[in-house]
């Protein structure tokens, strides 16, 4: 693992994320668009392009205006509709029609002369174990990038998948699907810099009294660490930093390092090519009994029944 590769790098390459865009939405007035559950591990997405509208979701009974030039992300996964601002009823029948590249939805005759123009994707992150990360994600995450000079980086991708998919050139479904992913990425960094007041890793990454103890987990998740050490990478006394630490992230930094570690443990499952044993020393456990009762408590179940179910052998919930 690369010392210097920063925390939020190495928290998205454990997460394994593949993303792409599957659907392209023009509505005139009046229209509804439901979508049902797909969590945990998958997280759609959707990029208000040109128009406004409103995101409704019934579980929470939240209600969110998003403005043209707005991105939003829900990393759990719930049922939510996208609707026109303050619609009452089910709106104007909506109908699908395949394409090449993607499926277009709306509610027009002639879609050309749409009001309000969205991309539909969807993020998945394969296997079933926390995320420190997700976990830290608001639900949902919703990042204003239009006009705004210090996310021109955000809106230049967005721009240039709108373009691809509007070519549709050679390529451009690859291209698409790889600044899919490379958009959650940039989604969470913009979130980072537009929250002073982040909870759980985030605030960690956020924090520069605490950020170098959460960087020291990541880049050596072996080493027999303690609070009193963490705590000097810090710089900071250990009765200070654990205080901090746990403000911050509700969990002590030793808990917090063992979540870290199993979190690492199911990546490297999942990547294959080492044994039980193998692992458990690369995340910090000499003894696989010792290693195999922590994965059990993290994941639910055994290291064993993990390995057979991404193969697809074992059901797991």
């Amino acid at each position: 693992m690369n010392p210097h590769t920063d925390a939020l790098s190495e928290l998205v390459d454990w997460l394994g994320l593949r993303g792409r865009m599957d659907l392209h939405c023009l509505f005139g007035e009046d229209w509804a668009a439901p979508h049902e559950a797909i969590g945990p591990w998958r997280a759609p997405f959707h990029i208000v392009l040109r128009g406004r509208c409103e995101l409704w979701l019934p579980e929470s009974r939240t209600l969110v205006p998003l403005e043209e030039g707005s991105l939003v992300v829900l990393p759990r996964g719930p049922a939510h509709v996208l609707r026109t601002a303050g619609l009452q009823g089910e709106g104007r029948a909506i109908r699908l029609r395949p394409g090449e590249l993607l499926d277009l939805k709306t509610n027009l005759r002639r879609p050309e002369k749409a009001d309000t123009d969205i991309l539909c994707g969807e993020f998945e992150f394969p296997g079933r174990r926390r995320s420190v990360l997700l976990e830290a994600l608001p639900e949902p995450m919703v990042i204003a990038f239009a006009d705004r000079p210090g996310f021109a980086w955000l809106e230049g991708l967005v721009r240039l998948m709108a373009e691809e998919i509007a070519q549709q050139r050679a390529g451009a479904a690859a291209i698409v699907a790889q600044l899919s992913g490379t958009l959650f990425t940039l989604a969470v960094r913009a979130h980072l810099e537009t929250r002073p007041e982040l909870t759980g890793v985030l605030g960690l990454m956020a924090s520069p009294r605490l950020a170098p103890g959460l960087q020291a987990m990541l880049a050596q998740p072996q080493e027999p660490w303690t609070v009193a050490s963490l705590a000097a990478r810090c710089h900071l006394s250990r009765a200070t930093f654990a205080r901090e630490f746990t403000r911050r992230v509700g969990t002590g930094p030793l808990e917090f390092l063992t979540t870290l570690r199993m979190e690492l443990a199911s990546r490297l499952f999942a990547q294959g090519g080492q044994d039980t044993a193998s692992i458990g020393e690369a995340v910090g456990y000499r003894s696989e009994a010792a290693f195999n009762r922590a994965f059990a408590r993290h994941a639910g179940i055994t290291p064993g029944r993990f390995r057979r179910s991404l193969n697809g052998e074992v059901a797991v919930a």
